[in-house]
Order: structure tokens, then sequence, then C-alpha cells
């Protein structure tokens, strides 16, 4: 789209204002409003905007005690440069529109550690060895009656989810009925700017919702999260509710971010994932390589400190590097019932994982697998859960997972070495803020600092 493309598209959707949208690598969505004229006057470039807004902690805090290339000796600036085929009206407010930006340098290069642009160039990779990557999520958070401002007077504690009954219950259309009010206008916004979604519905936790999104490129796909996680949030603040897409807020089930993905050849237009009535040769390479980096990968999937108290047996998420045909308590359900709905669900990754880095780590794990010609272990043959100690567990605390990608062996070779080590570092920084602002390691139920850092802003 050229600039009087753009002109007469802003002309034409009555577009004055447009609001900027990046995702930093905790998730958090950070942008700014920008008056028409300014915005087009910095196209084809970028907007300027503080490196810490790439070099920042959930609490806003600058990373001071480590380093990266794109940051200068201060405080300095780099940039946001549109993504103009992302640009939409908003719907609700007439004189607005939406655009979603990578991070780039000052001078308008990419930025490794932008989360955005990484999983473009994993993406970009995988199409090299001549497969188009068709990916979906399920996005699933809680929703409570309770306003923001007064669950913050509470302390996040007390509040009153929607739903018919606090039974552990799942697809209940009594509890639905409560949600629909809220998830009619979500739908509606969705609509609105184009966002396609194919169903929602109730989940198993008390005032738990689920909303499942139409098959896209990964890339449009995280769009696709982070807009919609957006929209949720302005939904509940307009109607003077609550939601949150913390992993496990409260007692009972946990939100995850389930992802499906399928590789197709781009020169036949044949599903590469199947053969012969099950897995390729490809898909296991794909599945094994996805096994033997689940480790590490899940400091990515898992990335707070809160995510971790979903990862329990028999509450639903996987507790093991593992898969299984059609088998849910797998950390990989593999599906192969026809080559069109062919494809590898990944159920670790918790619903406050960043979408673009989730698929980043998950298709890394992948391409690591074919390039490796990796061969996976036997599959599940039973429950995933309970099993005997001498299976080894994926990890369950933020530090084990930091360790964990420090000893493996492939990841960098996808993502960067200096993507690992930054991600890594700033693990840890997590971790030692839980540790001396108050976090209670010893605590079984979720504890105030969680709340406060994690409720209202992840």
């Amino acid at each position: 789209m050229d600039e009087p493309t753009i002109e007469e598209w802003m002309d034409r959707h009555h577009v004055e204002i447009v609001r900027t949208h990046a995702t930093n690598m905790d998730g958090i969505a950070l942008g700014k409003y920008i008056k028409r004229p300014k915005f087009l006057k910095s196209l084809p470039g970028a907007l300027g905007i503080a490196d810490m807004a790439l070099a920042m902690d959930a609490s806003g805090l600058p990373h001071l005690a480590w380093w990266h290339d794109f940051r200068r000796g201060v405080l300095g600036d780099i940039g946001l440069k549109p993504d103009i085929d992302t640009l939409i009206s908003d719907g609700t407010d007439p004189d607005l529109g939406h655009i979603i930006c990578d991070f780039v340098s000052a001078e308008g290069e990419p930025i490794s550690l932008c989360p955005r642009s990484l999983l473009k160039r994993i993406t970009d990779e995988i199409a090299d060895m001549g497969y188009r990557v068709t990916t979906t999520f399920e996005l699933e958070f809680f929703l409570f009656h309770t306003s923001f401002a007064d669950a913050r007077r509470r302390g996040y504690q007390h509040l009153s989810p929607v739903g018919a009954t606090e039974n552990q219950m799942i697809y209940s259309l009594r509890n639905a009925y409560h949600s629909k009010p809220f998830m009619d206008e979500v739908i509606r916004r969705l609509n609105w700017q184009k966002i396609e979604w194919e169903s929602w519905s109730d989940e198993g936790g008390y005032g738990q919702v689920e909303l499942n999104f139409t098959p896209s490129d990964p890339v449009q796909a995280a769009d696709r999260v982070s807009r919609a996680r957006q929209i949720v949030y302005e939904v509940a603040c307009d109607m003077d509710m609550a939601v949150t897409f913390m992993a496990h807020p409260q007692p009972g089930y946990s939100s995850g971010l389930h992802a499906h993905h399928s590789l197709t050849n781009m020169e036949t237009g044949e599903a590469s994932f199947h053969e012969n009535g099950g897995p390729s040769p490809l898909m296991m390479n794909w599945i094994a390589g996805m096994i033997a980096t689940a480790a590490g990968a899940s400091s990515f999937l898992s990335p707070t400190i809160n995510s971790y108290r979903r990862l329990a047996e028999f509450a639903a998420p996987p507790v093991t590097a593992s898969w299984g045909i059609e088998d849910k308590s797998a950390m990989l359900r593999i599906i192969t019932r026809t080559p069109s709905v062919t494809r590898i669900e990944n159920r670790l990754a918790a619903s406050d994982a960043n979408p673009y880095l989730a698929q980043a780590v998950m298709l890394a794990g992948g391409l690591i697998g074919a390039k490796h010609n990796l061969q996976p272990p036997e599959p599940l043959k039973h429950l995933g859960w309970r099993l005997p100690d001498t299976v080894k567990r994926l990890p369950r605390d933020i530090m084990s997972a930091y360790e964990a990608l420090g000893e493996d062996d492939y990841l960098a070779e996808v993502l960067g070495e200096d993507v690992i080590e930054y991600w890594r570092k700033s693990r840890r920084a997590e971790w030692l803020m839980f540790h001396t602002e108050g976090g209670d390691p010893e605590a079984r139920e979720v504890t105030d600092w969680e709340y406060n850092r994690y409720f209202e802003l992840i």
C-alpha cells in the first residue's frame, strides 16, 4: 500500500488518529496515539519510542543490569515501524485506527529481540525449505463481574467470577449464557476489526472463557491474539468488569494458550505432516525436535512466576515432554485423521505467554528436528499424569526452566544466542524480583506480588 492509498483509506474510514501497537518480550501491549499528519509523515520509516519499551520488566523497570547491542550506552530511542498491512479502523471510536508495529533501531534496522520480527524470520526460514506454516491459537481467560478498580481495592481477592456454578464444568451452556453479553461485545469488535474467529465457549474454570481463532500464517495468528487480548480488556473496562490472562488466578483449572500448526508443501499444496493415514517422516522429525527442546522452550511458554502454578498433575496441562495420537494429556497432541486436519497441538503454553515468542520457540523446535533428522521417543500409551518418578518432568518453576534453557543444545541455532541469553537474564531478574519484593516462594496459593504484577497488565 503506497502513501496515497493509505491517505485514501484513512479518508474512507474517517481515521484521524492511529494507535500503534507493539508487543514487548513479556507480551505487554505498548504503543502511542499518533495524529494522522505525523503518522503519514513517518512513513515508510519508524516512529520514535524509548528503548526501554523493549528492555523493561513487567513492572516497568528498565533492564540496567544487562544489555544488548540494540541499546546505546544511555537510555535512548528506538523505533516502531508500522506494518501497513495491519492498518484497521477501530469500529467503536469513529476517529481511531490501529496498526501493528515491529521494533527497529533508531536507524530503522531490525532488532533481533523484537518478538514479531523473530517470528517472521523463523517463518521465512521454513518457507525457504519449501513449506508454508498454518497456525492458530486457543486463548483462555477468566472473566469477573467485579470491575478492575474494585478488584484492586480488594487486592484481587474474593472477586465474582461470571458463571452459573462454582463447579469445574466445561462447555456449560448455562455458564456461557452468563458470559454471552460480554462476549457479544467482544465478537462485535473482533468482527469490525476483521479479526477472524471460529468459536468461543465456557471453559473448565469458574468464570473461564476460551476463544478460538481461524487458522492463518504464524505472524497473523499472533497478531490476532495480541489484538484480541486488548479488545477483551477494553470491553471489560467499558462494561465495568474485569478479565485476566494470568495463568492461575484462583484455585481450580488454569488458563492456557494452546497452539496448533501444520505444514503444507508450497510446490504441491499437499499436507506435509500426513502420509499413508498417519504422521509423515517430516512430522516425526518435527515432533522429535519439539520434544528435544521442550524443557528449554518451557521458559518461553511459561514465562512468569504464576505460569508454573498451572503445571499440576491431572489439572489438564502436560507435565512431561511427551506426544501422543489424539492424546490431550501429552504435551504434543497429534491429529492425523485426514490430510486437511493433520496438525500438532502444543498444550504447554500458558495464557500469559507472548504469542510471538511462543510460536517462535515451537517452530524452532520443529526446524531443529528436521535439520538434525531427530527421531521422537515412543508416544504415550496411557494418560500423561502420575507416571512413575523415573519419567522426567518438565520444569516446575521459572528458575528450573532458566537452567534448562541454558543447557539446551539446539534452540540457539534458530533463535539466536543473543535472544536466548537476553531472555534467560530477564527470567532470572523476574525470579529475583519475586524473592526481593515480598513474594513468598513457599506459598501454595497465588501471592499478592503475582496479582499486583500480572493480573491486569499481562
